[in-house]
């Protein structure tokens, strides 16, 4: 049975983040085994080449770049489109007060507990801070990743938006130019590899309804993803399309800045209350659903689309709690038109609902030939549509648009031969899940997720260069007894 000492005095006092850093420091040196530069450069390469660019900075970006630091990848740039200290969605368009998953979670840290949420969060607020923390609140975990970036001491580049990713030869190998938009100008920045980060959105693009998107003017009408000005609902009629919980959330934001109304309509007969995510986090499943035969992720994909998830309870217990809230079940939106005072008028079968303004809280599609950065890319990689055919009856046409992965998040090319270079790009976004697992770009899976990714880029820069190892290994010196030492004990000199 595991024993768990009593807390130490300065653990309930919380020890402070400078003896935090030091301790996490000390932890990386124990850990740093191997510990020498390893990566060489290709025949040609240009000067400044970097050996992975990471495309978006949020926690898992920045995961990543950390695990590639400590595995001597040493040239690593994250790139991330948001101002400096807002990387990730959670002080944008993330707007729940805490964040969805346990407070005990994992992730960014990789496997080192001084590096963990808990270790920040005590050595501010001691073992009682800790105890009394129900769930994380959203900025404090922004802050955490902030802290994150900074004691990992991992290179990111704030506002800058990779607009355009394109293989390049190089002799037999091939990198890959990024074009970088900063700053009001753009450079090109070559790499190695690359690793697409860039949150839910970073393979394909928000969905609002064409019947919406048709016959709305913008300013009647947002994604529930979009930068919404929420002091103006104040005293508006909100209707929102969706019962997801982003629904919810939006729904509780546009109340608690005044607006007289919030109707969540949605097209279900009950909202669900199974969440099945939940269920899937135990070890077996997190590090090993990458491990199932194509039929049986299929499977798992199509079950959790049709029967979807409630939000968490804090979440739906913050929105019931507001007047003005109203959920409308069995309530789908069939047309919409504006109405000459403004307003937006809503069909619903036989039914007339009248709003101020609408929210689509209507998802994302995974669709590579929406993102510009990849308009180089997506017509040379696989997709599952292309590699499986499942039977008639879970058939899914918008699952057949994910990319058809590898083990270590890496691309495939559509046709053999075609495009050899697509294994040394890879994803960690929405489009991944179908290949990596449904949880596979969220922090409950990163334990597992993040050490393929790692795994699969330095997999790749050495195999790229794997005649110079081998050249450097034929003509090395292995010597590993000093000349002098074997003469002492009268052994002969054997020249290698």
């Amino acid at each position: 049975m595991l024993e768990i000492s009593a807390p130490r005095e300065e653990d309930q006092k919380g020890e402070g983040l400078a003896a935090l850093r030091a301790r996490i420091g000390h932890d990386l040196d124990c850990l740093s085994y191997p510990n020498q530069q390893w990566v060489v450069d290709l025949p040609g390469q240009p000067a400044g080449t970097l050996d992975c660019a990471v495309v978006g900075g949020g926690q898992f970006g920045q995961a990543l770049a950390f695990g590639l630091k400590r595995e001597r990848v040493d040239r690593v740039t994250v790139f991330d489109r948001n101002p400096l200290g807002l990387a990730g969605p959670w002080m944008t368009f993330a707007r729940m007060n805490m964040l969805r998953t346990p407070k005990d979670l994992t992730g960014p840290d990789l496997g080192i507990g001084s590096l963990t949420f808990r270790a920040w969060y005590e050595a501010q607020h001691g073992a009682a801070g800790w105890a009394a923390l129900e769930r994380i609140p959203r900025p404090v975990w922004q802050g955490y990743l902030n802290w994150h970036k900074d004691v990992t001491g991992i290179r990111v580049e704030s506002n800058a938006n990779v607009i355009a990713i394109e293989p390049v030869q190089l002799g037999r190998h091939t990198i890959f130019k990024l074009t970088v938009a900063q700053g009001g100008n753009t450079q090109d920045v070559m790499a190695r590899t690359v690793i697409l980060s860039s949150g839910a959105e970073g393979s394909g693009a928000r969905v609002v309804p064409s019947f919406i998107r048709e016959s709305l003017p913008s300013s009647l009408y947002a994604h529930s993803n979009d930068d919404i000005d929420f002091d103006a609902l104040k005293g508006k009629r909100v209707g929102i399309l969706g019962a997801g919980a982003a629904a919810f959330d939006n729904a509780a934001t546009a109340l608690e800045h005044g607006a007289t109304e919030a109707s969540l309509c949605f097209r279900r007969p009950a909202l669900p209350q199974a969440n099945p995510r939940r269920w899937m986090e135990f070890s077996g499943y997190l590090a090993h659903y990458i491990d199932l035969p194509d039929a049986a992720k299929w499977a798992y994909m199509h079950q959790l689309y049709d029967i979807s998830q409630p939000p968490p309870e804090p979440t739906f217990k913050r929105a019931i709690a507001l007047p003005g809230f109203q959920l409308r079940a069995a309530t789908p939106w069939d047309a919409v038109e504006a109405t000459p005072a403004g307003a937006v008028l809503v069909r619903s079968g036989q039914r007339l609902l009248e709003f101020d303004f609408i929210i689509a809280s209507t998802g994302l599609e995974v669709d590579l030939t929406l993102r510009p950065e990849l308009h180089r890319i997506a017509p040379y990689v696989a997709l599952w549509g292309e590699r499986y055919a499942p039977p008639a009856e879970l058939s899914k046409p918008l699952l057949a648009k994910f990319p058809y992965l590898g083990r270590y998040c890496e691309f495939q090319e559509k046709t053999p031969g075609s495009a050899p270079w697509a294994s040394k790009l890879f994803t960690i976004t929405r489009g991944a899940t179908l290949s990596a697992g449904p949880s596979s770009a969220s922090n409950s899976n990163m334990k597992y997720t993040a050490p393929r990714l790692i795994q699969g880029v330095t997999r790749a820069l050495f195999l790229d260069a794997q005649e110079a190892y081998f050249e450097r290994f034929i003509s090395h010196s292995h010597h590993e007894l000093p000349d002098e030492l074997v003469a002492r004990v009268g052994g002969a000199k054997v020249a290698v």
